[in-house]
């Protein structure tokens, strides 16, 4: 997994949904006041390093104050605003969902994870195509508090892509989301919708594709979270998503004032681009949503496939969804670890007890660490080739998919089949 970095301070201009279940309060808008907390840490100048743990000693501790990040941010309301291309919620395109996937028994998911309460295949062509790949994942049991989108609960994971892999490929196309209603395991139905980010002006706007790797999803609110390697984190509009003009395999707009994306018939516009300014540099990968911690959280982390010293990040969330800034315009992490494990793909959370999915062993097997601070961690069985993590709280279940080509899968395991 490509490595990338979280960062971020007010997540401002996502209009709000019709739900009413949802986190984010309505006036959470380009013009809402930024409300700060007091800074809580000096600055500090050496960067502190945990060295290489031993593999299984558990979580340990850094000094928090010595990641402040402080974030340049750019928003692209305006032009969001400017296309004339209808518009509509997530809620309305989980009703025009075109593809079907197929749920699978729990002994047909390639690995050992425990407790598997339900699974599912993505379609014939999805779960052999080598230039889309797999990777991130989360869900309305993140955005919405009561779990459900207009009473659908809806999956999400994004695809990134590798041009090299699609022969005669002209262009680099991003990232699609996968959109897939789970609320009836006879009848698993999905779309995909291309990420973008608009370009151009008012008066022309156009879009482009958006060219990284996508190791972690989080949906809160309106906002759909995407770690961005070496750069900072990119924020999408789940409600305000773009029903293109026609489905050539162009993107943006057309000479003739069409637009296109990549044949996908919507487009999922970038809201805002959040870069990290911080000098210790934390490198994230992933990242997931904590509703438990308080305040609520953004957990973030490292993927290293030679250290043990990747960190983990807990990153403090407002009211509003955004990421809390204090007096002094950064944000101080509410924890930092190093997660003594290697390989980590993904990571969450949940009233203290911490979950890695670990790539680490060979031949494409793959394992779950569970880990608390001060103690030393358990290693579980998982699924092979695993990826990213995501807690539903409404069912109290822990999701992953895994990644290779032929043996793509998105499955979820019961909490208590991996608890203490």
């Amino acid at each position: 997994m490509i490595r990338a970095v979280l960062a971020g301070l007010v997540l401002v201009g996502c209009s709000s949904s019709s739900s009413p279940d949802q986190p984010v309060p309505d006036d959470a808008s380009a013009d809402a006041a930024v409300e700060r907390v007091e800074d809580p840490c000096p600055e500090v100048a050496v960067c502190p390093e945990a060295g290489e743990p031993t593999r299984g000693s558990g979580l340990v501790p850094l000094d928090r104050c010595a990641f402040p990040l402080g974030a340049a941010v750019t928003s692209s309301a305006p032009l969001i605003d400017a296309f004339p291309l209808p518009r509509l919620t997530i809620a309305e395109l989980a009703t025009d969902l075109n593809r079907t996937a197929e749920a699978v028994t729990a002994g047909e998911v390639p690995g050992s994870a425990p407790g598997i309460r339900s699974a599912f295949r993505w379609q014939a062509g999805d779960v052999s195509v080598p230039y889309w790949i797999p990777q991130g994942i989360t869900g309305s049991f993140d955005g919405h508090a009561t779990g459900l989108v207009d009473g659908h609960k809806l999956v999400l994971v994004s695809w990134y892509y590798e041009r090299e892999l699609e022969p005669d490929s002209t262009a680099e196309k991003g990232v699609r989301i996968a959109i897939v209603d789970v609320t009836d395991p006879a009848n698993l139905r999905y779309r995909f919708a291309l990420l973008v980010e608009p370009t151009g002006t008012p008066d022309a706007p156009s879009f482009k594709s958006v060219p990284v790797h996508a190791g972690g999803l989080a949906w809160i609110g309106d906002r759909l979270y995407i770690p961005v390697t070496g750069s900072g984190f990119r924020v999408f509009d789940l409600s305000r998503i773009l029903h293109v003009d026609t489905i050539d395999d162009l993107i943006g707009r057309g000479a003739d004032g069409t637009y296109a994306a990549h044949g996908y018939e919507y487009a999922i516009p970038q809201i805002e681009q959040i870069t990290d300014q911080g000098v210790c540099a934390p490198v994230f990968s992933f990242v997931s949503f904590d509703a438990t911690s308080q305040p609520p959280s953004l957990v973030t982390g490292e993927y290293s496939s030679t250290s043990t010293g990747g960190r983990l990040y807990r990153w403090p969330l407002a009211a509003s969804g955004a990421l809390v800034v204090t007096t002094r315009d950064r944000t101080i992490p509410e924890a930092v670890y190093a997660m003594a494990e290697s390989h980590v793909q993904g990571a969450v959370s949940n009233d203290g007890v911490w979950w890695l999915s670990s790539s680490r062993p060979a031949a494409g097997a793959g394992e779950l660490v569970r880990a608390r601070e001060g103690g030393t961690s358990t290693t579980l069985g998982w699924g092979d080739s695993p990826e990213d993590l995501a807690f539903d709280p409404q069912r109290g279940s822990v999701w992953s998919l895994s990644e290779v080509v032929d043996a793509r899968y998105v499955y979820e395991v019961a909490r208590t089949s991996i608890a203490p």
